[in-house]
């Protein structure tokens, strides 16, 4: 029992795969702390409310008071005639923040009357995650607060005005133009898009990168390998026909699974469908379009076409990248670990980019990030959606450069004995 647990363990515990959970361990504390720095600093700025006071007024001063004693952290901008509010909030460098108009005192504690406040919204990211981290809701503070003060101090007598004294007036702001549009409802609209491709590219990358590690492990334990490799047939042709069946198989599998997401999705509106007003839904719709063109954020047919071919270079990164961790695995038993690189690459910038903006991360992080290839097709429609020109064609040439060298280091290394003689030497260095 001791001796054959012992033999297990030597077979399991080798040196590639100690030096990969290595690896692994290394990289998983690198990324973690990214990410919790990236969620953290993004929350902490959830406890700040932004306010542009074009009343400044005792009242609005008053207001400001409350949310510091309930916490909150205020920061105010006393402007009386200021209509460009997308400059204001790109100066102040603010998410987002509520607009108190002139005569909005006037208006609530001497004419007693529904008040408009506005709330705006500026979108840097598609990620409907990365929203609700982002967005400290200023608008909603701010009525609470209103509500608060009036229950206490002034219109005590009135419990019907004090429940909905003002009325908040949803703008976005994009690309340094401004809609008067919820933006919630905007994310809505583009997160199928921008949230379903990353992750069809996820399970694509897995998927693949796990079949051509398996498949080549085994055909090396099984000595078929070595006889394909020796056949009159070239071996690119080979590696191509490997990768291509990987792709194939892979693409079947997103598309069972991505059908059986839309069915359940279609099951679940079709059930709503009772409680749903078509002509209203249209509308709403409609609108939510206009408000996308007007914004800038909708993207060609041609930078579609740009998306597709991203999403094709990191496919056959990833295809390519398995073929060589695949050569060099020693047994069946390594390719389970093996493709851990890939799997870690490929997960944090896809989690991070559900998260967060990886475009507006710090240079140091940003700038490991990009040095990965899949990143570029996670914030492929980001870039294109906020006219970030420069990195999309910029990540899609350094994807190409990158696959044209790793592309190089698979033909060289099944062209040579590598193969083979690195795993004789393996198992001659375990008899000795």
């Amino acid at each position: 029992m001791i001796h054959l647990l012992k033999k297990e363990l030597s077979e399991l515990l080798n040196k590639q795969m100690l030096l990969g959970l290595l690896l692994s361990f290394i990289l998983i504390i690198l990324f973690g702390s990214i990410m919790t720095s990236s969620v953290t600093e993004t929350v902490d700025d959830t406890g700040e409310v932004h306010i542009i006071d074009q009343d400044q007024t005792n009242f609005t001063e008053q207001i400001k008071t409350h949310l510091e004693q309930q916490g909150y952290t205020v920061l105010i901008i006393n402007e009386n005639e200021t209509e460009n509010f997308e400059s204001e909030l790109s100066a102040h460098a603010w998410s987002d923040a509520v607009v108190l108009p002139e005569g909005f005192t006037d208006c609530l504690l001497n004419q007693h009357q529904l008040c408009q406040i506005q709330s705006l919204t500026e979108l840097k990211t598609t990620s409907s995650i990365g929203i609700a981290f982002g967005n400290t809701g200023s608008a909603e503070i701010v009525s609470s607060a209103i509500k608060e003060i009036l229950s206490e101090t002034y219109l005590v007598d009135e419990l019907s005005f004090i429940e909905n004294p003002v009325e908040v007036t949803p703008y976005t702001i994009a690309n340094g133009k401004i809609v008067q549009a919820s933006s919630t409802a905007l994310i809505g609209s583009l997160s199928m898009f921008d949230q379903l491709m990353p992750l069809i590219l996820f399970l694509l990358i897995i998927l693949t990168a796990q079949m051509i590690i398996s498949a080549v492990a085994t055909e090396k334990m099984d000595k078929t390998l070595e006889t394909l490799l020796s056949s009159p047939v070239s071996r690119s042709t080979i590696i191509c026909a490997k990768m291509l069946a990987a792709l194939i198989t892979a693409l079947i599998y997103v598309i069972v699974y991505g059908s059986s997401f839309f069915i359940a999705m279609l099951f679940n509106v079709d059930n709503a469908a009772d409680n749903i007003n078509i002509a209203e839904a249209f509308t709403g719709l409609m609108n939510t379009q206009d408000a996308l063109h007007t914004l800038g954020l909708q993207i060609s047919f041609w930078g579609w076409i740009g998306v597709i071919a991203q999403l094709f270079l990191t496919i056959c990164i990833s295809l390519t990248a398995s073929m060589i961790l695949g050569g060099l695995v020693e047994d069946a038993k390594g390719s389970q670990t093996a493709s851990m690189p890939i799997l870690i690459f490929t997960t944090f910038p896809y989690i991070l980019s559900m998260i967060s903006d990886i475009r507006n991360m710090t240079s140091p992080v940003k700038y490991l990030l990009y040095c990965i290839p899949f990143t570029h097709t996670f914030i492929a429609t980001g870039c294109l959606r906020f006219h970030n020109y420069g990195l999309f064609w910029g990540g899609m040439i350094y994807q190409l450069v990158f696959l044209a060298v790793i592309a190089f280091a698979a033909l060289k290394l099944y062209q040579s004995d590598l193969l083979f003689t690195h795993q004789f030497a393996s198992k001659k260095n375990k008899q000795s």
